[in-house]
């Protein structure tokens, strides 16, 4: 193959790179034949939307773009058509993929090529955008798959990420992961990165971890390697996960918020019962998305800490000031530098010309200490709101809530406190409102609470806190 492919690892063609979930193997040497092949139904120097779930189409065409300079943006099929409405208004792509039952949501479009469910759609009276050199990603900001604002990230900057996350989790060619975390998360293609990348396979499949077929589907396919969120982890530990037959799994990672620590100690135990590594990792969209992880044999004495730098990139401390107070162990605003780093945001079509505006650096938004050389999350910035002149922690909210018994979530604005516990309870609101009023040293009035049946989740399984608010 003459041109070189920097995310499909050839060093040996005729070993299996991806597993699809109807039980087809595709060799590297298959995927980059069929990579080139949709590079040439594309254009480079455009944007292509690809709206699809875990299915080796969107991968292909995911990665003909990445290779051949056509800038992809990968989201869940299940954007709502008005929000993808408002994507496409703000971005003008001129090719989109997507499901052919959803072919008639778009006008001035024409269907150009067809591959299994999928339909490339090009615009009829495309125009070629003006796009930075540098920029080869476009991801949507993290918890809101709907937002026009997008982040632009450069090859290198995902390249990087991944071969990092390779160097720290030593992904060889022999690891075999489970992508069941949708591609069009940060957390999920950061998985396929590191794997295609590192020569080793991936199982795709839109299997959720309730279904009886996605445990058979770790056995049958001798999966390796699971990754999940919080939520992910808190549904494993009701499922008695130590009777299953799961007798090649050696790798579990969780990212994508933090567990509780209850759960994150359970969870310890039960890997360490199973003789499976257990990786706790932090990051965020903007930094391709790994940033720091916690070396398995660290977790028991720590585990209330995100760890240390991914390899190559470095974490520090700052006041107020923007001085680095990491040395001092006093709490300050969370720094991460890397190559990993995005170019910056893109909120307008204009947008996607700017260069690189972060220089490497990332504020990530997070309050943090360092102790003995590792890093300890203390609160986000944005998860404060001001109470009638009080500076109330929505984390600290949900903790004292599941001291006492709740499932909740804590969410608001200024001098508006909102919590929605999980549950028909019969539970005294007055009262309850009383006593927080009480802990938090703010007027009852400012305290709103309501019950659900359940918490509102994201495809990523984060909260939808906009769910929420409505």
């Amino acid at each position: 193959m003459k041109h070189s492919l920097d995310f499909i690892n050839l060093n040996r063609p005729n070993a299996t790179a991806i597993i699809s979930q109807d039980g087809q193997h595709i060799t590297y040497q298959q995927l980059a034949h069929d990579t080139v092949e949709a590079s040439r139904l594309l254009e480079p120097n455009n944007t292509i939307f690809i709206i699809a779930k875990n299915d080796y189409p969107a991968v292909t065409f995911y990665l003909a773009g990445m290779e051949f300079n056509t800038v992809p943006l990968l989201l869940s099929n299940r954007l709502q058509a008005e929000q993808l409405q408002s994507l496409i208004m703000q971005y003008q792509p001129n090719f989109i993929l997507v499901d052919k039952k959803r072919v008639n949501e778009f006008t001035g479009f024409n269907i150009v090529h067809e591959r299994k469910q999928y339909c490339l759609l090009k615009k009829n009276a495309a125009t070629k955008p003006k796009l930075h050199p540098k920029l080869a990603f476009l991801a949507t900001t993290s918890g809101s798959t709907g937002s026009p604002k997008l982040v632009r990230f450069s090859k290198q900057n995902l390249i990087s990420n991944a071969r990092s996350i390779i160097e720290y989790l030593a992904i060889s060619e022999k690891e075999r992961a489970i992508a069941h975390l949708p591609i069009s998360y940060s957390y999920g293609l950061s998985i396929l990165n590191s794997h295609l990348i590192a020569g080793a396979s991936i199982y795709l499949t839109n299997e959720t971890i309730m279904d009886k077929s996605f445990w058979e589907s770790m056995a049958e396919h001798d999966i390796t390697s699971f990754s999940g969120v919080p939520f992910h982890y808190e549904s494993l530990l009701r499922m008695r996960l130590s009777t299953m037959n799961l007798p090649k799994l050696k790798t579990m990672t969780q990212a994508g918020g933090k567990l509780n620590e209850r759960f994150l100690q359970k969870m310890s135990q039960l890997c360490e019962q199973m003789n499976v590594q257990f990786w706790v990792m932090y990051g965020q969209t903007e930094a391709s998305p790994r940033i720091a992880y916690l070396p398995s044999n660290k977790l028991k004495e720590n585990p209330d800490s995100i760890g240390v730098a991914i390899p190559h990139g470095k974490l520090w401390v700052k006041d107020r000031e923007g001085r680095d107070i990491t040395s001092s162990g006093k709490i300050g605003e969370l720094v991460y530098e890397g190559d990993n780093v995005c170019l910056g945001y893109a909120k307008s079509l204009t947008d996607l010309n700017n260069g690189d505006e972060n220089k490497g650096l990332l504020e990530t938004g997070d309050l943090a200490l360092c102790h003995s050389g590792l890093f300890f999350l203390k609160g986000r910035i944005k998860r404060f709101i001001k109470v009638f002149g009080n500076r109330i922690s929505l984390t600290h909210v949900e903790t004292i809530l599941y001291e006492l018994g709740y499932d909740a979530i804590a969410y608001g604005s200024d001098d508006k406190l909102n919590i929605a516990i999980v549950g028909n309870l019969d539970i005294d609101l007055s009262k309850l409102k009383f006593n927080l009023s009480e802990l938090l040293a703010i007027n009852f009035t400012a305290i709103n609470i309501k019950t659900i049946s359940r918490i509102p989740r994201l495809e990523s399984g984060k909260v939808d806190y906009q769910c929420l608010m409505k």
